[in-house]
């Protein structure tokens, strides 16, 4: 059977390789990033992502049985809690509508080992309240320093992983059918 997949992150590194495998099976995919896909979109900023979220269900022709995402940085900037935690949890509830159509619905957040490692525990709370702006402002406060900046990168997986666990058994995801998982880059994602 083949399927119709949304992979943001798709023009390099795991995005790009998921993307690769899929199209090699026989599925369709939508390939979300800045650049060199069918959608181009920027899911560092609001606006961004909304644009990206109706372009790629546009270009899936309003029929999604997956997302993959796994667009992000690893860089020691706020914008890395952006893209890497906004950037995924607000184009994934941009989707959510749609992908609870298909008949087997599923969403793949690849996270990272780093989710283990030191955080800022204000950056995480932040990013789980849903304030991006506070987010940001940590972000920016803690790359003052290169050592204090990489938190942003950790604290940014820290904070999907615990926004899957949070989301994906609410009436919106698991109600509709939609299995979640959060997946380490050393292991496959589950499409």
């Amino acid at each position: 059977m083949t399927r119709t997949y949304i992979v943001t992150g798709a023009a390099s590194g795991i995005g790009a390789a998921t993307t690769q495998l899929l199209r090699a099976q026989g599925h369709t995919v939508v390939g979300v990033d800045l650049a060199g896909t069918e959608v181009e979109g920027d899911l560092s900023t609001p606006d961004g992502r909304t644009a990206a979220a109706e372009a790629a269900i546009d270009a899936a022709g309003g029929s999604i049985d997956a997302v993959i995402a796994c667009a992000g940085i690893a860089a020691p900037i706020a914008k890395t809690m952006a893209i890497n935690y906004f950037g995924v949890t607000e184009f994934l509830t941009a989707l959510q509508p749609t992908l609870s159509l298909a008949d087997q619905p599923r969403a793949a957040v690849v996270s990272s080992m780093a989710s283990l490692q030191p955080v800022s525990a204000a950056l995480v709370d932040a990013a789980l309240d849903g304030d991006e702006a506070r987010a940001l402002e940590i972000g920016d406060q803690l790359a003052a320093t290169p050592e204090a900046g990489f938190l942003n990168y950790s604290s940014s997986k820290r904070a999907v992983s615990r926004w899957v666990r949070r989301e994906s058994v609410t009436p919106a995801w698991a109600g509709a059918g939609i299995r979640s998982t959060p997946s380490h880059p050393a292991r496959s994602p589950r499409p």
